[in-house]
């Protein structure tokens, strides 16, 4: 099977999951495609807008988490695409070909993809990927979701989830389609011994724990003749939920707010540490 990975560099959480697909079987993976790097929240916008963004990601990662992702972040644009966080500068070091996209279009994807002639593409970008682009690996695009599809689809699953009112931790393996996270399922785990008192960065770190296994797994029940692929709706055959956006202020106070409640219920009002 020819396996090719479309991403962008992330070093906090994304990084870690790609490196270790990629040390687990080098040999499985035909090149690695980089466009550009992953936002931290919303590029685009006012300075007061991109403000609140960063407000918002303060709320969420705590400070401990938000100063060690930020100190990830900082080391790994020093180190460049050559450091040990780079998964091009990774992929590179166990001879497997990279190309660098820094501003994908379509038309550029395609042709690159038809000279790779891949069977599945495994996209961890936030390219919304067109029908073209889509149709060229013979069996598809599959993706890696921190959450239990069909629920939380979209922007920040393992957040959503950690901060529902019934929260739900694992990982979902699907195909992509023209919707978003709506694509069937492949394969998914959950994660029972996660604590909903944890920081979002610990929950974060134990969901993509297991996700290299995961996706190297889903690619050998691809493999089979005999898989059969899971639906991705609600168990009453409702459509997915609409997809959610990247948290809001608001959304941020009050994941906040239900948190605490948490903590002070468990008897613990700094709850368990981690980041």
């Amino acid at each position: 099977m020819r396996f090719v990975i479309l991403c962008q560099e992330e070093p906090v959480f994304l990084g870690p999951v790609l490196r270790r697909v990629l040390e687990m079987r080098r040999q499985g993976v035909v090149a690695v495609v980089v466009a550009g790097t992953r936002s931290a929240g919303e590029r685009r916008g006012t300075w007061r807008e991109r403000w609140t963004s960063l407000r918002t990601f303060w709320l969420i990662f705590e400070p401990r988490g938000f100063f060690a992702a930020l100190c990830v972040r900082l080391g790994a644009r020093l180190a460049g695409a050559g450091g040990r966080r780079s998964i091009a500068g990774t992929a590179r070091r166990l001879g497997i070909p990279v190309h660098e996209l820094a501003h994908p279009k379509a038309a550029d994807l395609v042709a690159l993809l038809q000279t790779l002639a891949p069977d599945v593409v495994l996209n961890q970008s936030e390219i919304l990927l067109t029908k073209d682009v889509l149709a060229v690996p013979c069996i598809g695009f599959i993706n890696r979701h921190a959450s239990l599809l069909p629920r939380f689809r979209g922007r920040m699953g393992a957040f959503r989830s950690h901060a529902a009112p019934d929260p739900s931790y694992g990982v979902t393996i699907h195909f992509v389609d023209e919707g978003i996270d709506t694509g069937p399922i492949v394969l998914q785990q959950e994660f029972p011994d996660v604590d909903p008192c944890w920081t979002y960065p610990r929950v974060m770190h134990r969901v993509c724990a297991t996700a290299p296994e995961m996706i190297w797994r889903a690619l050998d029940l691809l493999a089979s003749p005999d898989f059969r692929l899971l639906p991705n709706c609600l168990p009453d055959g409702a459509p997915p939920e609409k997809a959610f956006a990247f948290p809001s202020l608001a959304e941020a106070l009050e994941y906040r707010r239900r948190l605490a409640m948490r903590r002070r219920a468990q008897g613990t009002a700094a709850g368990p540490r981690g980041s």
